[in-house]
């Protein structure tokens, strides 16, 4: 609703402008000359500002005189003076119907209209905002805006009559124990959840964010996430990386804010959140900045700041972690998604590529509605609306879709539950096709170890898209624990790297172009020690059939192999051939032979001594699976790097 144009309207119906202005003497629609003598009576109560005395009055005047239309709009006006929407809505929309054709009282047309689209009338709201038209009036606002809400009208009506299979349920009493719990993100493996509750009953306790846990089937009662994040300010809508070890969190009144509020960040070491730090200015700005949303691996950031600038009030903007663990000048993520109107809640998915916001500045149910889009930092797809019922004439803001993409978490004012007081309660729902991202993800989860002492190990965990080369995930494992998470979409071949210093990097292989199947699983990796002896197998090193000739998608790991060479120049390398034992050994042996010399040839290619390395094909000998499976052949065909 405008609210300038609404109290305007307000104001000239209290001050009796709007009926008849333009003649010396008021007309009525009665003859009665009591009820006008009343109403008179009531103009000068209403001066008085005792408008409940007023509205008696012109209800006693309604109750025997019910055409006076101007008593209607009059106690309209004053109920809206109060605050009291919905009783001035049945006064005002009373009102127009009555007489739809008074060019004076085009305001009151238009406010009726503004009422009802606000309630999810659309179908009154039409008529009211086609009253207004009708009566050619000098208005600019009314003549521009009164179309745009009837387009607006049309298409709820339409999105009303095709809802999609969207059926909420409401969370346990224990997770909505507040007056308000908005915002909720969950790990990967959908065991954790963060939200944003207030602490008490009412509108004005302390915000912070709290956690529960699912265990036995059931959510635990949330706790505080940490006294070193919780302060006696608020802590509004967080975000967290699928690991759960990555948190970017709104704080507002902090010492060392730059704005209203401002983003910050924390990090999970063995279970214990770090003091934030404010993410400066590269992402927050001197205005409001809010609505954090973290991709999978915690390197790219969505928010949305109400700085100059952008496309309207508030747009959503987007800046990614560096290697050098500074992060980029955010960057408006384009008008594709941000409209001269508010935009909030972003929620970059899992997969990375599907965007779900919401938005008043597009074609909508009315307030905020929830919108996805496909793409990437500034380039988007066209929104398209999420449907009715998920959409209402309410402001539905906020959205986590989970890994797999079968569950859904929002947040919803509640107007009519008597038992909770209209207040904001979290939902859980099963998520209809029409709003699952196009590609399922899944989770790959585990730890780190030493392979000799089996500790756990802080390392880096890449993922790889072996066709395009780009890193798609990027996380560091728990220094303690070694526990990390990589989020995994289908439709791809990855390599997997684990990364340390004085360590072998281990490379392991995921083919989710066609998956037969595609749940979670877990995968503890052991990385060796760099020694004499060692060996590792290079999982993504790929040849044409019987054939030394490398496939373009070997070169990620033959890079990682050039790196790794150069950032230990000292050591002395064996590239070492393996097969199946299929075919005579003769054969076997001269194909592992000239496959690594394959590699080594590429390595001497681009800038590897010579004396670094040397190769050597072993046939079919040192199995390391059973030959009688094409699973385990696959296994035994393979190159190894050995420290000499």
């Amino acid at each position: 609703m405008n609210r300038i144009y609404i109290f305007l309207t307000v104001f000239l119906l209290l001050s009796g402008m709007m009926v008849n202005a333009q003649t010396p003497a008021p007309t009525y629609h009665t003859k009665n000359k009591k009820s006008i003598a009343s109403y008179q009576e009531a103009e000068l109560l209403q001066q008085q500002r005792r408008w409940n005395e007023a509205i008696t009055i012109l209800d006693a005047i309604l109750q025997k005189d019910t055409g006076f239309v101007e008593a209607y709009f009059k106690a309209g006006a004053m109920q809206m003076a109060m605050g009291n929407k919905a009783a001035a809505k049945k006064y005002f929309c009373k009102g127009s119907d009555l007489d739809p054709n008074v060019k004076g009282f085009a305001g009151a047309y238009y406010t009726a209209g503004e009422l009802s689209y606000n309630d999810g009338e659309y179908v009154k709201a039409k008529r009211y905002f086609g009253y207004a038209l009708a009566v050619h009036p000098n208005d600019k606002k009314i003549l521009e805006q009164s179309p745009v809400y009837i387009t607006r009208c049309d298409y709820a009506i339409e999105m009303m009559k095709h809802p999609v299979d969207f059926k909420p349920v409401l969370m346990p009493a224990s997770i909505n124990s507040s007056f308000a719990q908005s915002h909720p993100v969950l790990t990967a493996d959908g065991k954790t959840l963060y939200y944003t509750t207030l602490a008490g009953l009412s509108r004005q306790d302390d915000e912070n964010i709290v956690v529960s846990t699912f265990k036995d089937g059931a959510w635990s009662a949330p706790q505080t996430i940490s006294d070193n994040i919780n302060t006696k300010d608020n802590e509004g809508t967080c975000s967290v990386s699928m690991d759960g070890n990555s948190l970017v969190f709104v704080g507002c009144g902090r010492p060392d804010g730059r704005g209203s509020c401002d983003l910050y960040l924390s990090k999970r070491v063995n279970g214990v959140w770090s003091k934030p730090v404010n993410l400066g200015p590269s992402i927050n700005s001197t205005s409001w900045d809010s609505h954090p949303s973290l991709s999978a691996d915690g390197r790219t950031l969505y928010f949305v700041s109400a700085r100059a600038g952008g496309y309207g009030k508030e747009d959503i903007y987007v800046s990614h972690l560096n290697e050098d663990g500074a992060w980029s000048d955010a960057i408006n993520a384009g008008n594709a998604i941000n409209t001269p109107g508010t935009e909030f809640s972003p929620f970059i998915h899992a997969d990375g590529t599907t965007l779900y916001f919401s938005s008043n500045g597009l074609l909508g149910m009315g307030g905020l509605d929830l919108f996805y889009t496909k793409g990437m930092d500034t380039s988007w797809t066209a929104p398209v609306n999420m449907g009715y019922p998920l959409n209402t004439n309410l402001n539905d803001e906020t959205l986590f879709i989970t890994v797999d993409g079968t569950k859904g978490y929002y947040s919803r004012f509640d107007g009519q539950n008597v038992n909770y007081n209209s207040r904001i309660f979290l939902y859980e729902f099963d998520m209809p096709a029409s709003f699952k991202p196009a590609k399922l993800s899944t989770y790959t989860q585990g730890h780190i170890y030493d392979k000799q002492t089996k500790k756990g190990l802080g390392a880096r965990v890449e993922l790889i898209d072996l066709a395009s080369g780009k890193v798609t995930q990027s996380v560091l494992s728990d220094s303690i624990t070694g526990e990390y998470t990589i989020v995994i979409t289908e439709g791809k071949e990855y390599a997997l790297f684990v990364n340390r210093v004085n360590y072998l990097f281990e490379s392991l292989n995921f083919n989710y172009i066609k998956p037969s199947s595609f749940n979670p699983q877990t995968l503890d990796v052991y990385l060796t020690p760099i020694l004499a002896g060692s060996r590792v197998a290079l999982n993504n090193i790929f040849f044409e059939t019987n054939s030394f000739v490398l496939e373009d998608k070997s070169k990620i790991e033959l890079d990682k192999l050039i790196s790794f060479i150069q950032l230990n120049p000292k050591l002395k390398i064996e590239l070492s051939g393996y097969t199946d034992n299929v075919g005579s050994a003769e054969a076997n042996m001269k194909l592992s032979n000239n496959r690594a010399k394959a590699v080594y040839d590429y390595l001497l290619a681009h800038n590897i001594k010579a004396t670094s390395i040397v190769y050597k094909g072993y046939g079919a000998s040192n199995p390391v699976a059973d030959n009688a499976t094409e699973e385990g052949r696959q296994k035994n065909r393979r190159l190894e790097i050995k420290i000499l």
